[in-house]
């Protein structure tokens, strides 16, 4: 199956076909400089990156960024989160997991707009105005959307957006069950990336983990066979 691991809070330890980013400081919710021209050179250095990343907490959600800057043609971002991620930088232009959706919008050429789909409205008013690029959505709208945009998508998926039942992580959650997402996802025709972050980096429990493994495991089965066929 054509997945990769990308280890940045530990939470991967022990995966095969994984990165390994533990050693690098300056990545947790914030990512400094150096780390970025670290983590950058790493990916580079890889001779395949498979089109299904596992990227982590959602700490660390701005992994995104390094792939879709790899992308050679017009596409528009899926974006499947409890949360909008476009605050503007607290300080500088840091790049942070809070505000990569942002960046992406004011530094990726090709990335025509992003599609928010699913994110807690209370949040995006938060965060008005929203950059000119975003179209938000209902999830329930989002498929009847991308149905009828035949666009080149790439998929970013924080498990936030999932209940308990589905997914424990260290952010406020959404309503939604894991087959709500997939009937968004099935609609998709064209697919240049696809990752999926919101594991639990903070004390996790053993059901905790057990319950984000039993998830995980679904996802390999039946959103990254899926994808295979689309890339």
């Amino acid at each position: 199956m054509n997945f990769i691991y990308f280890n940045l809070s530990g939470v991967y330890d022990g995966k095969e076909n994984m990165v390994d980013l533990t050693d690098i400081p300056g990545t947790n919710c914030y990512c400094d400089d150096a780390a970025k021209v670290e983590i950058q050179r790493r990916i580079d250095t890889l001779p395949h990156i498979p089109e299904v990343r596992f990227i982590d907490s959602g700490n660390y959600h701005y992994m995104s960024l390094f792939f879709m800057r790899k992308i050679k043609e017009p596409f528009a971002l899926l974006l499947l989160d409890n949360h909008p991620d476009t605050k503007q930088p607290v300080f500088g232009e840091i790049t942070s997991c809070g505000g990569w959706v942002r960046e992406a919008c004011e530094t990726i050429p090709n990335l025509n707009h992003v599609i928010m789909a699913g994110v807690d409205r209370k949040l995006i008013e938060e965060e008005q105005p929203l950059p000119e690029k975003v179209i938000s959505l209902a999830l329930d709208e989002a498929a009847d959307y991308i149905s009828s945009h035949d666009e080149n998508y790439y998929i970013s998926l924080d498990k936030d957006i999932m209940n308990e039942d589905y997914a424990r992580t260290d952010w406020s959650q959404g309503p939604y069950t894991l087959d709500d997402i997939l009937k968004v996802i099935y609609v998709v025709k064209n697919c240049c990336g696809f990752d999926i972050c919101g594991e639990k980096k903070e004390d996790p429990t053993d059901e905790d983990l057990l319950v984000n493994e039993h998830t995980n495991e679904m996802i390999y089965r039946k959103i990254a066979i899926y994808t295979e066929k689309l890339m």
